[in-house]
């Protein structure tokens, strides 16, 4: 009998229009200096002077809010909004510039990170916390990996990934077109169901459909796997020419001395 997933009270639906395949929400913060730019001076109606601070507070709320929804083990949560929050902090501080900034986003983008990112909210968020056997929560660890790889081996497309979360989606249903230019899918109302709300029958239908496509696919039987911190930190430092700030570990603060008492 199916039965619904475990508490996960405090879990935010995952919504796949923001980001499956390599389009996801860890630039959203990104995003939202690039649109406040926009509104600058316009017409000569809007003049902000302080405008670096106001639009980095409203980035960190959406960093801290987006990286939630990645459902990332503590310690690579931790690490990833350390970085962020340094990142932020540069801009506010016009130690990176808003090209900088663009860049940045454009190389995480295109990055294995991506890829990765959706791996760890799938198994975060849906798979880990479910009442599936150890078996099959490392049969959904491996299919979902292996469908990261073929992302970035550019061989699957988001249309396919789409397809394969068919069974957790709150629509049921997607409307997929096949013709002369491919495969299409219409997502307009796509969206994924709160883990709490996923039934074990929907979960292993989801697990057997993204193996079914791996196997299609003939993608590799080794999955994607990425350091998603050390990757962060290569597409900084290969952008900006450096290393990114990052303030010390509260322990290592709490614990110095500075009186030698």
């Amino acid at each position: 009998m199916s039965t619904p997933q475990q508490n996960t009270e405090g879990y935010e639906e995952f919504d796949a229009r923001k980001g499956s395949g390599k389009k996801i929400l860890l630039v959203g913060c990104l995003s939202i200096i690039i649109a406040a730019m926009m509104l600058v001076g316009i017409g000569g109606v809007i003049v902000w002077k302080n405008w670096r601070p106001w639009v980095a507070n409203i980035a960190n709320v959406t960093l801290e809010n987006g990286l939630d929804e990645f459902h990332l083990p503590q310690a690579e949560h931790d690490a990833m909004l350390a970085r962020g929050k340094a990142l932020i902090e540069e801009f506010r501080q016009k130690r990176i510039s808003l090209e900088e900034l663009k860049a940045i986003g454009d190389s995480m983008s295109d990055s294995d990170l991506m890829p990765m990112l959706v791996v760890k909210a799938m198994q975060g968020a849906y798979i880990a916390p479910s009442e599936l056997s150890d078996e099959d929560k490392a049969r959904g660890e491996l299919a979902f990996g292996r469908l990261a790889r073929g992302f970035v081996d550019d061989v699957l497309k988001d249309e396919d990934f789409k397809r394969v979360l068919q069974p957790i989606s709150k629509n049921n249903t997607v409307n997929i077109t096949v013709d002369d230019n491919g495969t299409s899918v219409d997502d307009r109302n796509f969206s994924l169901k709160n883990p709490s709300a996923v039934t074990t029958e929907e979960l292993l239908r989801m697990i057997a459909a993204a193996e079914q496509l791996a196997e299609e696919k003939d993608l590799p039987p080794e999955p994607l796997d990425v350091d998603i911190v050390a990757e962060f930190d290569r597409i900084v430092k290969e952008t900006l020419g450096r290393k990114l700030e990052l303030p010390a570990p509260e322990s290592e603060t709490e614990t110095s001395d500075p009186g030698g008492s």
